[in-house]
Order: C-alpha cells, then structure tokens, then sequence
C-alpha cells in the first residue's frame, strides 16, 4: 500500500480500505485499529489487536460490520454496472451524499481512492478545523 498517513487521533498507518472507500487505520506503536467513514467525518475504534490480521477476522469479516459497513450486495450491484475495480480504486458516489448523493447503485465511478479522500477532506474541510483538515492530505 502506498505510504499515506493519516494524522487523525493517533492512528499512523492505512491498513486498508473498503470498496466503498471506508479506510481502516492503525497505530502502529499501540495496536489499536480503526474505521474511518469519511463522508461521516467520524473515526471508530474497535480496540487492540495483536495485527492487522486479526483486525480483518474479528471486525471485517463480523457478518453485522460487513453488512451495515462493508455492505456486500450494495458492492455486487455497483460492481454490475461499473465493472470491477482496479489498483486502489474505490467507488464513488456522484454526487457526493453530503452534497445532496442518493448512493444508488447507478450513481457511482470508480475512483482513485487517495483523490476520493483528498476531495472529501476539501467538501468536508469547510466546515472542520485546520487539524481535522489535514489528515487526508499528501501534503501531510
């Protein structure tokens, strides 16, 4: 994965990210791990793990998480329309939910998942502080 850090509460390191572009963090030092749902603006964390490993077995692959999160048949249907997705792409909706997006299936693009969380962190960013702002940029 590429080396993009976000500086959000702590947590050092992308682990990886959903197809509906939910971004799941770590910090590396302590253990704990994370979700960021960035249309919410909003980090969860789900505790200390001994790796990521154990991470995507006990929280990714819970089949609750996965159904209101991860979101399995939604994928399928956008995946049918769409067509698969390449090296860190995402889904996309257009537009945007928080500015106005139903998150049909037929509403969403593949994208590039560090672009998506850069043009969230920019809508979003008007409404949060300098800090919350930063996370998501290259710029660091």
């Amino acid at each position: 994965m590429p080396d993009r850090t976000p500086h959000f509460h702590g947590f050092d390191t992308v682990v990886g990210y959903s197809d509906l572009g939910h971004i799941f963090l770590a910090n590396r030092r302590t253990g704990e791990h994370a979700v960021l749902h960035p249309f919410k603006f909003a980090v969860k964390s789900y505790g200390v793990f001994a790796d990521t490993a154990a991470f995507v077995d006990e929280v990714l692959r819970e089949p609750v998480f996965a159904q209101y999160v991860l979101q399995p048949d939604h994928v399928a249907a956008i995946r049918d329309l769409e067509g698969p997705l390449g090296t860190d792409q995402v889904y996309i909706p257009v537009p945007y939910p928080i500015l106005g997006g139903t998150e049909e299936p037929e509403t969403y693009k593949a994208g590039d998942v560090w672009v998506f969380l850069d043009l969230v962190g920019q809508v979003l960013g008007a409404g949060a502080s300098r800090t919350k702002r930063r996370w998501w940029s290259r710029r660091g």
